[in-house]
């Protein structure tokens, strides 16, 4: 009797693991599928983030002061804030050993595909260019109805011209922006 049970409960769990594997391959279908967002009338490849060259000071000053807040922490008696930036400093290492993803990036006539993200002009509100080589190159939307409302492209060798003439068409274009005092912060301690 357990034997017909556990060879039931076996074949339950391979139709579902089948199961899973074809909508995971069904959405992988739909990701890649053309559309009008691949008729692309601007395109370039860029990295996901910028990669900040770290050297062994900047590591030995970060590994010091996370101990140091870590201490203090323990110390007043805070013992979750120190657990909680001893999981934030061991996450940040995790995440940071792999290189950024090379995304596709695609205007189009419709919209901006960015990787297998797509942005119709309806969604986008507006746009800026935040253009200041070699620190910031991006192009910037903000857009409706995600819950990511900024989104940064980086624009990595590509005209900032070139892209905000044909934007301005499409859509309104945020003047007077700067860079967010958070990325200030993070591009200056290369976090």
């Amino acid at each position: 009797m357990f034997h017909k049970i556990k060879e039931k409960y076996h074949q339950h769990r391979l139709k579902k693991a089948q199961k899973r594997e074809e909508r995971k391959r069904q959405i992988e279908l739909i990701k890649n599928a053309p559309s009008a967002y691949d008729d692309a009338k601007i395109s370039w490849i860029a990295p996901e983030t910028i990669i900040h060259e770290r050297g062994p000071i900047w590591k030995i000053f970060m590994t010091i002061a996370v101990l140091a807040v870590i201490a203090w922490g323990i110390y007043s008696g805070a013992w979750t804030f120190s657990l909680a930036i001893g999981i934030f400093a061991v996450a940040y290492y995790i995440i940071h050993l792999e290189h950024p993803k090379a995304i596709e990036i695609k205007i189009s006539d419709i919209g901006i595909k960015v990787g297998y993200r797509k942005y119709s002009y309806s969604q986008i509100k507006a746009f800026w260019i935040i253009y200041d080589p070699p620190y910031v190159q991006t192009l910037n939307i903000r857009v409706s109805g995600h819950i990511i409302d900024d989104i940064t492209i980086q624009l990595y060798d590509q005209e900032p011209a070139l892209i905000r003439e044909f934007l301005m068409s499409k859509v309104p274009e945020l003047e007077g922006q700067t860079e967010k005092l958070s990325d200030i912060f993070l591009r200056l301690f290369k976090i």
